[in-house]
């Protein structure tokens, strides 16, 4: 463990014994917490140069912490464990300087995250969502759907961090699925990558039924204005789900706008083997159906090495003159 994630580990046992109600607001496991709290700090310390980066990252951060229960008060107790967290990783010894050069940074993005929980109030913090559809396609992967209790509104190509009742205050990200249906069922596509967790959670111990919560929407890998010209989609495994999206999102345009130039659209869907590619008869009847999609599936290799590899040698063959 390196000084950066000693002073962290030292910060929430800190934070914790002075404000022991303040523990359930957590994970009961905290190395992802701890790693996101380094994660954070790398930002900031990377950007000190850049405030208005800052400010927009850490106002969206504040809007999205309002589904843990976090409010503004907690901060001060915080920034408290903090102070102390660095006298006692320097001994006592640490200069006033290094002290408030730290407090100020982390107060950089506190303000902003204050600002981001206040202009939020409109809204709920977090979506309750029942499950209705739990669909197993193969060993490790499971498509869901869920119906949001209240209305949830979303862009094609955002996603959502979801928490499972089965593991309390423990949220993961994943990516909706296209439009909810006419039940306002919203679609999630997971995989189980290892044991414990919100995935596997998801995948091997979720039924009919249960309940899950929804985060705020967010992310921007969405069409924006209306593009022009022709338009890549590339996708490796459940990647396929944003995807899935933008694809039911250029379509909505196509089919509304009686002036709309219809343009070409080549996705690129990876997968380990042919196996791995699910779907595929939701993709084969949108490809009939739509003379201006083309499939073009990419297979072999593991994710992160030689198969985006090829999925990459596939995209860059394609655009060659």
């Amino acid at each position: 463990m390196g000084p950066f994630e000693e002073l962290i580990t030292q910060l929430y046992e800190v934070l914790f014994t002075r404000h022991p109600a303040l523990r359930g607001l957590f994970p009961g496991e905290m190395a992802f917490q701890e790693a996101h709290l380094a994660q954070a700090f790398r930002y900031l310390l990377d950007r000190l140069d850049r405030p208005e980066e800052i400010a927009e990252t850490f106002t969206r951060l504040g809007r999205d912490h309002r589904k843990l229960g976090v409010r503004p008060a907690q901060y001060a107790a915080f920034e408290e464990a903090l102070r102390t967290a660095l006298r006692v990783r320097t001994g006592g010894r640490g200069e006033a300087g290094l002290e408030e050069a730290w407090v100020r940074m982390v107060r950089c993005g506190v303000t902003a995250m204050v600002r981001g929980a206040e202009a939020a109030l409109h809204e709920p913090p977090f979506w309750r969502a029942t499950v209705t559809g739990h669909q197993l396609v193969g060993d490790d992967l499971a498509v869901l759907r869920v119906v949001p209790h209240e209305t949830f509104r979303y862009e094609a190509g955002q996603y959502t961090d979801l928490e499972s009742s089965l593991l309390p205050h423990t949220w993961r990200p994943y990516y909706l699925a296209g439009e909810p249906d006419a039940a306002g069922a919203v679609e999630l596509h997971v995989r189980c990558t290892g044991p414990g967790g919100v995935s596997e959670a998801l995948v091997h111990r979720t039924a009919v039924g249960d309940e899950v919560r929804l985060g705020p929407p967010k992310g921007n890998l969405t069409l924006g204005e209306e593009p022009a010209g022709d338009l890549r989609l590339v996708a490796w495994d459940t990647g396929w789900a944003a995807v899935k999206a933008l694809l039911q999102e250029v379509d909505r345009r196509v089919r509304t706008s009686p002036g709309h130039g219809v343009r070409r659209v080549r996705l690129f869907l990876g997968a380990p083997d042919v196996a791995g590619l699910y779907d595929t008869e939701y993709l084969a009847g949108l490809e009939r159906r739509r003379p201006w999609l083309s499939v073009v599936p990419v297979t072999g290799g593991a994710p992160g090495g030689e198969g985006y590899g090829r999925l990459a040698a596939a995209v860059t063959r394609a655009a060659a003159p």
